[in-house]
């Protein structure tokens, strides 16, 4: 076996052989080969195993220090062959400025992260945040080989206008799937404020104190040499309080939220089926990497009580069950599905339950050009504080600013073509077109009904960024909203990287 670690640049093409792909490799530190032979189940000697090679390359693609992974046979002159594991580094040392757009409502960051201190694999952010609800600054440390082990350690501080979020994550997770047994230990607190919205307006707002843990232990119990079954047990506790209601604006019909002060505490059985059925495609979601999709069936459930005998403030069943399988009904389509529900359900009947479906459908085949499309379904039952749904430009209605309406139930749809390019500047950046069409509608809180049909069509700039192991792609569009509301502008200008689909 030979791990072999890429640089950022590929000097051997031209494109990229230049100043800063010279000086970007110089600045570089490579992924260690120790990091990479942890990710990988087989020995020298071990038997070919397709599946479990693909399986692997999946693994050392969702690090964020590897842009992409291939793993080869190489014959020797002896005869014997040799894995040869291939690893592309990605560029993860960034002090970014961000600004984004969308909704008419702006926000900024400022950020230095590293997503491969040292070339460890291990993550250090610090990041300043700016939007219209609050300001954050975050120290985020994420270690995925815990002291060169096979747990994972993710640790999360934000100090926010309006309080603050503490979260602590330890765990050994099942990283394929023959792994015999997962461990979760979790916590987090959040000190700030509830808003709800209306019509582009806050209506309400009150401070808040969250707190969350849970432990968690799971075992495979059963499956083929592709698929797996799990069987687990957790335990569960939430605590919620609220301050004093504070009411901005006249409310008119929507209610103010229930700030009954809420105490769950239980244990739950869970179960994760999972079918292994990826296929590799490039350029649908993001630019010049590789995106692994399941064209299988894979679902997860969980299904426990809340108990006054362990200190909850209501006896309270619940349950969280999901589901997703994607299709290839031809070379060059690819229609993915992911449903979800979740809630718990006391004596009063649902709450907080939220019931979701959505469609995403990509369609390639004509020179350098992808159709996407989006569908989503969602229904709200009695949602907790800030758990609302909401109709605006953050949620999908580009044209639109955010918090058109706030309900119970949504539908979105959005239809884009996007069009790449072959124009790579120094083998950075990508960039491509984009044209686009979104409608949704919402049924509105205190029993007003479903408002209009909302609809916008934009188009503009699509900016790939080619050494992120993400592919992201950064927007720069201008959307006009169909169906005008009073003081409605005439257009909204879509800034930033919030790709849905």
């Amino acid at each position: 076996m030979r791990i072999e670690v890429q640089p950022v640049f590929d000097l051997s093409d031209p494109a990229q052989d230049t100043w800063i792909g010279r000086l970007g490799n110089h600045l570089h530190r490579d992924t260690r080969p120790r990091v990479i032979a942890r990710e990988l189940p087989f020995q020298p000697g071990d038997p070919v195993d397709a599946r479990q090679i693909h399986e692997t390359e999946r693994r050392l693609r969702a690090f964020r220090s590897i842009k992409d992974a291939a793993i080869v046979p190489e014959l020797g002159p002896d005869g014997a062959v040799t894995a040869v594991v291939r690893a592309r580094d990605a560029w993860t040392l960034k002090a970014s400025v961000g600004y984004s757009q969308v909704g008419g409502r702006h926000s900024w960051s400022f950020g230095l992260q590293d997503q491969n201190l040292l070339g460890t694999g291990k993550a250090l952010t610090l990041r300043r945040q700016v939007d219209p609800d609050r300001t954050s600054n975050a120290v985020v440390y994420a270690d995925r080989q815990l002291l060169g082990s096979d747990w994972a350690l993710t640790a999360d501080y934000q100090s926010l206008s309006d309080g603050r979020s503490r979260s602590l994550s330890l765990g050994r997770p099942f990283k394929a799937l023959d792994t015999p047994w997962s461990f979760t230990l979790a916590a987090s607190s959040l000190e700030s404020r509830v808003l709800v919205f209306d019509r582009n307006a806050q209506i309400y707002e009150a401070p808040e104190r969250l707190t969350t843990g849970r432990f968690e232990v799971d075992w495979r119990v059963g499956g083929s040499a592709s698929s797996a079954l799990r069987l687990g047990a957790s335990l569960e506790a939430a605590d919620a309080r609220y301050g004093p209601l504070t009411v901005d604006v006249d409310p008119g019909p929507v209610p103010a939220p229930d700030l009954t002060p809420r105490r769950f505490r239980g244990p739950a059985l869970t179960l994760d089926w999972v079918q292994d059925g990826y296929a590799a495609y490039r350029d649908l979601v993001g630019m010049d990497i590789t995106e692994d999709f399941n064209l299988r069936w894979s679902g997860q459930a969980a299904l426990g009580l809340y108990t006054r005998a362990w200190g909850s403030s209501a006896r309270a069943p619940f349950a969280r069950v999901g589901l997703q399988k994607g299709w290839a009904p031809s070379d060059t389509s690819l229609l993915l599905l992911q449903a979800s529900a979740a809630g718990r359900r006391p004596a009063g009947g649902i709450e907080d339950g939220l019931a979701s479906v959505a469609f995403t459908a990509y369609r390639w085949g004509l020179p350098h050009q992808v159709l996407a499309g989006f569908l989503a379904v969602d229904a709200a039952a009695r949602p907790d504080p800030g758990h609302e749904l909401y109709l605006g430009g953050f949620e999908g209605l580009r044209g639109y600013t955010d918090h058109v309406r706030v309900g119970d139930r949504r539908w979105l749809a959005s239809l884009e073509d996007r069009i790449l390019t072959d124009w790579r500047w120094l083998g950075i950046l990508r960039v491509g077109f984009i044209v686009y069409a979104d409608a949704g509608a919402l049924r509105q809180a205190g029993g007003q009904g479903w408002s209009r049909t909302y609809a916008d069509v934009g188009g503009g700039l699509r900016f790939g960024d080619l050494k992120s192991s993400l592919g992201r792609v950064v927007y720069l569009t201008v959307a006009c909203p169909l169906v005008k509301e009073p003081g409605q502008d005439k257009w909204q200008v879509v800034v930033g990287n919030t790709v849905r689909f």
